[in-house]
Formats: C-alpha cells, sequence, structure tokens
C-alpha cells in the first residue's frame, strides 16, 4: 500500500512575486527597524500589568493573525491583525526561503492595502492612547504603530510581546509563587463550595479555579459550565492566563485569595506544580454540609435544564463503565429515566465521590457548617479576617 504524504503547499506564486519585484525589493532595509525609523514608545510586559491592574479599561491591540489572538491573547485585547494568518505565512516563507528584504515587502505591501480598514478601526476607539503587541514585540508591533499614528493615536509598544507576557505567568505559576497567599475552602462534594466562592467574589480576592478551567471537576463538571456559558477554554495556555488575570485585577495582591480545594487536574487542564504545592501548604476551611443539602444542591446544578446532559454523561463515560459495570450503568440510567433524581444523586455522593475524592488538603484551621449561605459566608469572612496576615 503506497502511503500517502502531505502535499506541499505551491509556493510558485511567492518565487515570482520576489522574481518580479527584485530591484524595489532590493532598496529596503534588511529589517523593519530601518524601514520604521520612529519607532514607538515602550512599556515591559510587567509594566503593562501593572497599568492594566489599574485600569481594566485601557486600550490594548493584539495584531497578531487571527488564529494567534483565537488561542490566546492578553486580557481585555482588541484583535486587530497586521497580517492574517495567509499573509503571515506567506511572510513567513518569503523570510526563510528568499530573504528578509522580500519578507518586508511582502509584510509592507499586505498593511499598505488595510489602510481604509485601519483609519475606520482608529477612527472608533475613543481613547488616542492605546497598547500594542505582537507576539515577540517585533515588525508586526511596530508597523502598527507606524500605520495607527499616522491616524492620530499615541501608541505604546509593549516589548517583547505575548510572549513576554507569558514569561511573566511562568515565573509566578512555574517559577515561584510565594507572593501568593490562599485560603482554601474544602469539603465534600455538594457542601456548596462553589456557591460560597462566586458569593465572595467582588467582596474578598477569589480565586475561582473552576470558572477558569469551566469545569467544576467532578465527572459532571462540565455541565454546569454548558448550561451557563460557551466561554469555556480550549487550551493550558488560556487556562493558566484566566488564572493569571484573575490575580492581577484583584484590588491588593497582598491579601490571600480564597479559593477552593482541587485535584491537580481539572478537565484537561493541569494546574502548574508549584503553584498546587502552594495551595497545599494554604491553610483550609472546611466546609460541612448534611446529605439532603448536598443533593440539594447537586439537583439545583446539574439538573437545572432536565436529566439528558446527566444521562449522557453516564451513558458515555467510558471511564464509568470500566469502574461501575454494565448492570449498574444501567440501574442509574433507570433512575434517571424513572425520574429518580434524588436516588440517583444520593448514590453518586455516598457510593462515589465521598469514596474516591479524599481530599489532599489537611491544614485545616477552622470547620463550617454550611446550612444558610449568608450565615456561612459571615462564619468564613470572620475566620478570613483574622488569618489574613
Amino acid at each position: 500500500m503506497t502511503e500517502l504524504r502531505p502535499q506541499k503547499k505551491d509556493r510558485s506564486n511567492l518565487i515570482r512575486f520576489a522574481n518580479d519585484n527584485e530591484t524595489v525589493i532590493s532598496r529596503l532595509p534588511d529589517n523593519y527597524s530601518g524601514y520604521f525609523k520612529d519607532m514607538p514608545e515602550l512599556i515591559s510586559a510587567e509594566d503593562w500589568i501593572e497599568a492594566f491592574k489599574n485600569d481594566n479599561d485601557i486600550i490594548t491591540i493584539d495584531v497578531r493573525s487571527e488564529s494567534e489572538f483565537a488561542e490566546d491573547h492578553l486580557p481585555g485585547a482588541i484583535s486587530f491583525p497586521v497580517l492574517d494568518d495567509i499573509e503571515r505565512d506567506e511572510v513567513g516563507f518569503l523570510f526563510k526561503q528568499v530573504s528578509p528584504k522580500a519578507a518586508l515587502y511582502r509584510a509592507l505591501q499586505a498593511a499598505d492595502a488595510k489602510m481604509d480598514r485601519i483609519k475606520a478601526f482608529c477612527d472608533n476607539l475613543k481613547p488616542k492612547n492605546i497598547y500594542v503587541y505582537c507576539w515577540r514585540g517585533g515588525g508586526r508591533s511596530s508597523a502598527a504603530c507606524h500605520y495607527f499614528e499616522q491616524f492620530g493615536m499615541n501608541c505604546t509598544k509593549i516589548e517583547g510581546g505575548y510572549k513576554a507576557y507569558r514569561h511573566e505567568i511562568y515565573k509566578l505559576f512555574y517559577e515561584d509563587p510565594s507572593s501568593l497567599k490562599f485560603a482554601v475552602l474544602s469539603g465534600l462534594t455538594g457542601c456548596g463550595k462553589t456557591e460560597i466562592i462566586e458569593h465572595l467574589t467582588g467582596k474578598v480576592p477569589v480565586f475561582d479555579i473552576e470558572k477558569a478551567a469551566g469545569h467544576a471537576s467532578s465527572l459532571f463538571g462540565h455541565i454546569r459550565f454548558e448550561v451557563k456559558t460557551n466561554n469555556i477554554p480550549q487550551s493550558q495556555l488560556q487556562f493558566e492566563n484566566r488564572l493569571f488575570e484573575q490575580i492581577i485585577t484583584s484590588p491588593d495582591r497582598s491579601l490571600p485569595f480564597i479559593t477552593e480545594s482541587e485535584s491537580k487536574r481539572i478537565s484537561k487542564f493541569n494546574i502548574p506544580d508549584r503553584l498546587y504545592d502552594k495551595l497545599l501548604d494554604s491553610p483550609v476551611i472546611e466546609i460541612v454540609s448534611d446529605l439532603p443539602k448536598r443533593i440539594e444542591r447537586i439537583k439545583a446544578e446539574y439538573f437545572s435544564d432536565g436529566i439528558e446532559r446527566a444521562y449522557k454523561t453516564v451513558e458515555n463515560s467510558e471511564f464509568l463503565h470500566k469502574v461501575l459495570g454494565r448492570e449498574k450503568i444501567n440501574d442509574l440510567l433507570h433512575l434517571l429515566k424513572s425520574g429518580r433524581i434524588d436516588e440517583f444523586c444520593e448514590w453518586f455522593l455516598t457510593e462515589y465521590y465521598d469514596k474516591r475524592y479524599a481530599t489532599r488538603f489537611k491544614n485545616i484551621i477552622a470547620q463550617v457548617e454550611h446550612k444558610e449561605l449568608e450565615q456561612a459566608v459571615v462564619e468564613i469572612k470572620t475566620i478570613y479576617s483574622a488569618n489574613k496576615n
């Protein structure tokens, strides 16, 4: 059998482009810095983070291609590709296979063709002071600043671009999270930790790992976010960046962040090792709740729009089939089809979650009974205030 190999792209049109414009190309400088003489003002990624922390409404323009922006971007950034995916691919080919000058000429040609769009884009920006970045703070962001400034914008380029921003995340989460402090809420599934976290958001610093992951960690953890939102991260990068955004938008990073106890892996994402170790070493407030209340919360969270999502989860889970066997799966599905949701929830809580998911968070400093939300929150805030240093 003949092995099928991916066909190479036909680049003959780009070779012709370089040959046809050889005279013009030869007159260009070797790189963008030689072409754009007036370099924009620079700001480090660290200083941009401080600027964003002080004002979440600052205007930040991501001039990378549309697919790069979709993969991830700085918080609050607006996408305006100075080169789209196809143009970026062409410029990359010319840079590697022909010459940097040929690549620069193709990039300039693509950007010049967007002048009407650039003008309209700038006209719609109310503040005239903007931050601009690309992948490494190189040619694309310099070119974008050059064009934006022609239409009255005051541009500051983020030095090192998206890569430098990611380095700040890496330093904090993977190398040294010692500047962070946490107070962890731990407890059995259904004790209402998430409800408490959501209620505390905006009142004290909160580190909502489940919100960042778009998943509630458990077997049925996808349901809550499928019902509430379609804004679910698609990559580890997006997960980490959403966690980081929660930190940099906190009004006071010197205070502990209240968070939930989680497994190291949540959905398809991993909490970085050193960050997770920091969480494990943090003081824990244990949340306790009786079984009827836990069942009530699970029903409200996972069955608010019927049984279909839970039914499909049990029916399609290879892991559950392997662990429980076909007979038990059929019993559980029968409970759902019969409308016996309380029995279904009770079985999963007592026979599955409580037995399988023992917490690794042991540094318990207090215990709070969660019968009524407001009272539990008052107790937690009292404990938090007494231990925030």
